[in-house]
Protein backbone atom coordinates (compact mmCIF):
# COMPACT_ATOMS: atom_id res chain seq x y z
CA UNK A 1 0.00 0.00 0.00
CA UNK A 2 1.34 2.88 -1.09
CA UNK A 3 1.16 6.93 0.66
CA UNK A 4 -0.14 8.11 -2.72
CA UNK A 5 -3.11 6.11 -2.72
CA UNK A 6 -4.51 7.64 0.72
CA UNK A 7 -4.80 11.27 -0.49
CA UNK A 8 -7.34 12.23 -1.66
CA UNK A 9 -8.07 15.98 -2.82
CA UNK A 10 -9.44 18.46 -0.07
CA UNK A 11 -12.96 19.73 -0.86
CA UNK A 12 -13.63 22.63 -2.73
CA UNK A 13 -14.52 25.29 -0.26
CA UNK A 14 -16.79 28.37 -1.19
CA UNK A 15 -15.27 31.41 -3.06
CA UNK A 16 -17.56 33.98 -0.62
CA UNK A 17 -18.90 32.94 2.81
CA UNK A 18 -22.31 32.86 3.04
CA UNK A 19 -24.35 36.36 3.87
CA UNK A 20 -25.61 36.64 7.22
CA UNK A 21 -28.43 39.20 8.08
CA UNK A 22 -27.94 42.08 9.61
CA UNK A 23 -30.96 43.41 12.11
CA UNK A 24 -32.55 46.80 11.50
CA UNK A 25 -31.49 49.92 13.32
CA UNK A 26 -33.64 53.09 13.96
CA UNK A 27 -31.15 55.91 12.09
CA UNK A 28 -28.70 57.77 14.31
CA UNK A 29 -30.12 61.58 14.47
CA UNK A 30 -26.79 64.42 14.62
CA UNK A 31 -26.84 66.59 17.28
CA UNK A 32 -28.51 65.23 19.88
CA UNK A 33 -29.74 68.58 21.66
CA UNK A 34 -26.35 69.08 23.25
CA UNK A 35 -27.03 72.76 23.67
CA UNK A 36 -30.37 72.44 25.09
CA UNK A 37 -29.46 69.65 27.46
CA UNK A 38 -26.57 72.01 28.34
CA UNK A 39 -29.05 75.18 29.35
CA UNK A 40 -31.49 72.50 31.18
CA UNK A 41 -28.89 71.08 33.02
CA UNK A 42 -27.77 74.66 34.39
CA UNK A 43 -31.29 75.62 34.83
CA UNK A 44 -32.32 72.57 37.30
CA UNK A 45 -28.97 72.12 38.84
CA UNK A 46 -26.80 75.27 39.05
CA UNK A 47 -24.93 73.86 41.96
CA UNK A 48 -23.45 71.30 39.92
CA UNK A 49 -22.05 74.03 37.85
CA UNK A 50 -20.99 76.31 40.58
CA UNK A 51 -19.16 73.42 42.05
CA UNK A 52 -17.32 72.47 38.94
CA UNK A 53 -16.20 75.65 38.10
CA UNK A 54 -15.03 76.32 41.75
CA UNK A 55 -13.13 72.49 40.96
CA UNK A 56 -11.25 73.67 38.14
CA UNK A 57 -10.57 77.06 39.68
CA UNK A 58 -8.64 75.47 42.56
CA UNK A 59 -7.09 72.70 39.83
CA UNK A 60 -5.53 75.99 37.84
CA UNK A 61 -4.74 78.49 40.83
CA UNK A 62 -2.84 74.88 42.57
CA UNK A 63 -0.26 74.90 39.94
CA UNK A 64 1.53 72.24 37.54
CA UNK A 65 0.10 68.79 37.64
CA UNK A 66 3.64 67.63 38.36
CA UNK A 67 7.24 69.39 38.85
CA UNK A 68 9.68 69.17 36.89
CA UNK A 69 13.02 70.67 36.38
CA UNK A 70 13.65 74.09 36.90
CA UNK A 71 13.56 76.76 34.64
CA UNK A 72 17.08 77.36 34.12
CA UNK A 73 19.00 80.54 35.76
CA UNK A 74 19.68 83.43 33.99
CA UNK A 75 22.85 84.68 35.64
CA UNK A 76 24.53 87.59 34.13
CA UNK A 77 28.54 87.77 33.65
CA UNK A 78 30.59 89.70 36.27
CA UNK A 79 33.15 91.85 34.58
CA UNK A 80 36.52 91.42 35.34
CA UNK A 81 35.38 87.63 36.77
CA UNK A 82 37.10 84.46 35.00
CA UNK A 83 33.72 82.34 34.46
CA UNK A 84 36.02 79.06 33.39
CA UNK A 85 36.56 78.31 36.91
CA UNK A 86 32.84 78.20 37.17
CA UNK A 87 32.10 76.06 34.24
CA UNK A 88 31.99 72.49 35.23
CA UNK A 89 33.64 71.53 31.91
CA UNK A 90 35.98 74.08 31.83
CA UNK A 91 39.69 74.56 32.47
CA UNK A 92 40.68 74.69 35.99
CA UNK A 93 42.54 78.14 35.74
CA UNK A 94 43.24 79.83 39.30
CA UNK A 95 40.68 82.68 40.00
Amino acid sequence: MTMAAHLTPPPQAPAVPPRQEVPLFPPIRPGGGGRHRLRQAVRHRPGMLVAGLLAAAAALSAGPLRLGPPPPATIAPVVGQNNAAHCPGGPASPG
